[in-house]
This record gives structure tokens, sequence and C-alpha cells, in this order.
């Protein structure tokens, strides 16, 4: 089945379901990333065939532009009208404008246009613009499964509570605008790759490019970093009972984001981007004086802005480690890396490879654990996925190979840390490699598992239905080689991820 169709499709079932759950907030008028007319584009005018390949969807890449725009747009009107500073709420003669949106398109226009120019200058670089709506498709598609159970649990602070529009709008704008500073990322790979192919014919080529900032720009980025990077703490004012709050600085948070602005990190600049182009971030009220007192509406509204921008940056910075998966940050890495149907590289576009890759979902059990005298909840998370056709000892290799680098960067981000005994998930990637055999199927299962109470380990199991076929012996002998060792008697293979050299 063709997986957009399928996404978008779970999603349509769960609509009524989320209508239900949204009666006490919505109102009648008010454009929200669900909203009706976003409806009518997901599950009609898109119109995907169920049986199509999973690149029928750049068939309507128009449509998908129009409704980048639409979305992003409805997320500003949205975050704006719940806004208790702001007129909208009490007064319904006014209604909300998302300024700056025009200009966000624009550079989305010109990020659009850079596309063609990054397939050619860089052989790993893969769509984006139909890869950011695939991941908030995902991300929909999780916060409304089982009767909106993620919805109702993901949250930003405990001093901050958000509404379930509120917690849709902002999801939007992180998964849609996560990517925008990729092209800046990826120039001076192109610039580069044009310096060595005019030293053919010029000995000295002058072409530079450099995107490092200086004098206001530096002080602009310093205050975005900072923003994303602090907190809100409570504080009683001296001469009554009243409590306010004050902004505080985390600084372990701003220099691994300053790590990542040094090495040009596209989350990073992402992040800078939307600050700067929308005045919804602009009009952020911030300041770490001592005197600087913030409302509850202040603090609620930072904690709004910070977590968008937060968990855009913290996708490319693996400094940063997680522990709850409740959090936007989460989601996005979640959705991000899971999104790799329908994408190809520059080296695969023009070949007809016989490998068929299927995206099977990512699966989420929760249950309730006692935890220092509370019941709280934890996760079971997995991504699924599969490849078919495989029959070249070389490709089993390369694949392993790459499930190795992720894993590498999951064990990374879900690290063992400061606060690993408040850990509230186990994660698990699955990817099985199939020859595709029908009934002399013969099947690789990979598993990363990454773990509250042991270390983290990589297994594979050999599935075969003729244990003594070819391609079964073949199989086992390329798994005997990349662990190192044979399988017990259940043809299971399994060592720490340590064990791995790179």
């Amino acid at each position: 089945m063709n997986a957009d169709y399928e996404l978008i499709n779970n999603i349509k079932k769960s609509i009524p379901s989320f209508d239900t759950y949204i009666e006490d907030v919505w109102v009648d008028g008010i454009e929200y990333p669900l909203d009706q007319e976003v409806r009518n584009i997901l599950f009609d005018k898109i119109d995907l065939n169920k049986d199509a390949d999973n690149f029928e969807i750049y068939k309507r890449i128009d449509i998908v532009k129009e409704l980048w725009v639409s979305l992003i747009k409805k997320s500003i009107i949205t975050l704006r009208y719940f806004d208790k500073r702001e007129p909208f709420f009490n007064n319904q003669e006014k209604y909300p404008i998302a300024y700056g949106v025009d200009d966000l398109n624009s550079y989305f226009k010109k990020y659009v246009d850079f596309e063609s120019a990054l397939y050619g200058g860089t052989r790993y670089y893969r769509d984006h613009v139909v890869h950011v709506f695939r991941v908030w498709l995902l991300g929909i598609r999780l916060l409304l499964n089982k009767e909106n159970k993620l919805l109702e649990q993901i949250s930003i602070d405990d001093k901050c509570e958000t509404n379930a529009l509120e917690k849709l709008a902002m999801w939007t704008f992180i998964a849609l605008t996560h990517d925008l500073g990729y092209p800046l990322e990826k120039a001076q790979q192109i610039i580069g790759k044009t310096r060595d192919m005019m030293t053919s014919f010029v000995a000295n080529p002058i072409i530079s490019m450099d995107l490092s900032f200086s004098g206001i720009q530096n002080s602009m980025n310093d205050f975005v970093l900072r923003f994303m990077s602090s907190k809100m703490v409570q504080k009683q004012m001296p001469d009554n009972d009243q409590f306010k709050f004050v902004a505080r600085l985390q600084p372990k948070y701003l220099f691994k984001f300053q790590k990542s602005l040094e090495r040009n990190s596209h989350g990073i600049l992402s992040a800078l981007v939307i600050y700067k182009l929308l005045r919804y971030f602009l009009e952020s009220d911030y300041c770490t004086n001592e005197d600087y007192y913030f409302k509850e509406e202040d603090a609620r509204q930072f904690y709004i802005r910070r977590e968008i921008l937060r968990a855009i940056s913290s996708h490319t910075c693996h400094d940063i480690y997680h522990m709850d998966y409740k959090n936007f940050s989460f989601l996005l890495i979640l959705c991000d890396d899971a999104q790799e149907w329908g994408r190809k590289y520059i080296t695969e576009l023009y070949v007809n490879s016989p490998l068929k890759y299927t995206f099977n979902g990512i699966h989420v059990t929760l249950k309730k654990e006692e935890h220092d005298g509370n019941n709280i909840d934890v996760a079971s998370i997995s991504i699924d996925e599969t490849y078919c056709n495989i029959k070249q000892e070389d490709s089993i290799k390369s694949i392993f190979d790459r499930f190795l680098n992720i894993s590498r960067d999951y064990n990374e981000i879900f690290r063992d840390g400061q606060e690993t005994g408040s850990r509230n998930f186990d994660f698990a990637k699955k990817t099985n490699i199939d020859n595709g055999e029908n009934d002399e199927s013969v099947k690789i299962i990979l598993e990363l598992n990454v773990s509250r109470e042991k270390a983290t380990n990589v297994s594979a199991k050999l599935v075969s239905s003729e244990p003594d076929s070819e391609d079964s012996k073949k199989f086992e002998q390329v798994l005997n080689v990349l662990f190192g060792k044979e399988p017990d008697a259940g043809k299971k293979w399994c060592s720490r991820l340590t064990d791995f050299t790179k």
C-alpha cells in the first residue's frame, strides 16, 4: 500500500475522535492546522492511489507547497488566538493575522528552487519539500492515535499548560520548518565542488562563500540561542505574597547550541530563519535581568516559542540527549528519522533498482510503572521497516552498515545521562531484509534495542522456510562475518553496539 495514502487514511479515521476531544477549546470560525479547509485538501484534493508507488505524491507537489504555506499561517493564527495577552479570545470582532508568512513563503520558494542545485551539489542529498510534509503527517498520526493519547500527554513544561489546538499548531510549525536551514548548511559543498571543477582550466580560482556571522548578526543570533536555552523560575515579589517569573539561562543548552551553530547545522539555522522572518517570534518577550519579571501568561508564551525553536534546533544537535518521549523534540527526531520511503539519493535517480523499501510504521505501546512511589507512563517505541528483493551479499552488508550508523546516532541521543533513572521509554529499530522469494523466502531481522536497564545491543535473527537452501546458507555466512561469531541454536546473533567498530 502507498505509505502516504495509508497515513492520510489513518488520520481521516482519527478525525471523529479528535473533534470530540477538542470540543472544549474549538471556536467556530478560527483557523487551525486540521480545520475543514485542510481536511478537504488532505482527504479529497491530494487524492492518492492506494496501490501506487511512493513517488506518486510528487505529482501533487504544487498542492503540497500551497498546503505548507496555509498550515504555517493557520498555526500562527491558532497560537495568537489563544494568547491571553492578545485581544482575539475575548473580542470576536478582531481576528489574528499571520504577519511575516509572506516573507517566510518567499524564502520557502527560494528553498524549493534551490533543491535542484542541491541534488547536484552532494551525492547524499535527498528531497526535503515532500519530506517535511510526510514528517508532519507522521506526527499527526501519532498524536491522534489511540484516541489522541499522545496529544493529551505531550507537554512543554510543568509550569506551562497548552490546549490541544496549541499543541497541534506547535507540531505543525516544528515539522514543516525543521529543514529550512538545510540549503545554507549544504551550500558550501556546492561552492567547493565548483572550485574543484574550475581548477581544471583556472590555476587559482577565486571563489569563496563564508557562512560565518559578524557584528549585529552575531548579536541577534546570540539572543536567539539564549532565548531557546533558558527557562522560567517562579519568584516571590519582595513587597507582597504574589509570585511572578524570571528568566534564567541554562548554560549546558547554550554551549551545545553554540557548537551546533559553529558547525552550521541546519537545525539551528532553521530556528534562526523562522525567528527572524516571523513577527510571531520577533515579538517574544525575553530578558534575564534580575528585576525583569514575567506574568504567568508571559511565561507560558515564552515556553511555547522556546519549545518550537528548541525542538527544531535539537534534531541536528547530538550533544543534547533525550529522557522523555512526551515532548516535541523527541517527536521530531522519531518522525524525521522514520521518514525514509519515497526518498532517493542522486545516485539512485536513474537506476531501476529491484530493491523495494517498505515503511511498516512507528509502534508505540504504553503502560504504567511505579517509580519513586508514583505511577508513571512508560513507552515502548519501535520503528519498523523492510527491504525486499535483496539477493547480493554486498547489499546486505550495505544495509547493515547503514543500520549500524543509524544505531550509533540513536544510542548517542538516547544515551545515559544525569537523569537516566527517570527515562520513560525503551526504543527499538527493526530492519527486515528479505530475499523476496515467497514460500522460499529467507529473511534477516535486524534489531537495535536501547533499553533503560541494559546496555544497547544489536541483534539479528535468520528466518527461513528452508534452512538448507542456498540463500539461507549465504545469509547465515554473511551474518557470521558481520557479527564475528556464529549464531546460537535459534539462529540468532546478538552483540553490544560498542562491539562494532566504525
